[in-house]
C-alpha cells in the first residue's frame, strides 16, 4: 500500500505498464480507514490487481487524481457520516465510492437501499472478507470476477 506521497508516482508505472501490456491497473483510494484495516485491504487488492493508496477525507480530492474507486470507513453513518460521503461524491465526481461500517448488518446488499440513501455505489459490514471485498471493488471497477 502507498501513500499520497508516491501515489503519482505509482500512477506512472501503472501508465507506462498500461502502454506495454494494454491493460492499466486499477487504483483505490482509502478514506479514513484504520491503519491495521489499510495494510490488509492494500494487501488483498494488491493481489487483486488495484493499487491502493491512503489517506484522509480533508485531502481526498488532491490525491484522488488516477483514482478509480474510493473506499471509505464509515464507523457510524446516520451520525454524521452521511454528509461526509455526500461531501466526498461531490468531491470526486464519477468515483464510486464504497463505504464500509460495522454497524451495517451483515445480510445488507451491497448496492441496495442503503448504499443508496447514503449516496454511495456500494456498503460492506466490517470486519470484511476478503472474497466480498474484492468481489465488491471488482464490481465497481465493472470488472468481470
Amino acid at each position: 500500500m502507498r501513500d499520497s506521497s508516491d501515489f503519482a508516482a505509482s500512477e506512472a508505472r501503472r501508465d507506462g505498464a498500461a502502454a506495454h501490456d494494454g491493460a492499466r491497473r486499477a487504483a483505490a483510494l482509502l478514506v479514513d480507514v484504520d491503519p491495521a484495516l489499510a495494510a490488509l485491504i492494500g494487501e488483498w487488492l494488491d493481489d487483486a490487481g488495484v493499487d491502493v493508496v491512503a489517506g484522509d477525507a480533508d485531502g481526498a480530492r488532491e490525491r484522488a487524481r488516477g483514482v478509480d474507486l474510493a473506499i471509505v470507513d464509515v464507523p457510524f453513518p446516520r451520525q454524521g457520516g452521511s454528509g461526509r460521503l455526500r461531501g466526498l461524491a461531490h468531491d470526486l465526481p464519477g468515483t464510486p465510492i464504497l463505504a464500509l461500517s460495522p454497524t451495517f448488518f451483515a445480510g445488507v446488499a451491497a448496492s441496495g437501499a442503503v448504499a443508496h440513501e447514503l449516496g454511495v455505489a456500494g456498503v460492506l459490514a466490517t470486519p470484511v472478507r476478503r472474497d466480498a471485498l474484492v468481489a465488491a471493488v471488482r464490481r465497481l471497477l465493472g470488472r468481470a470476477p
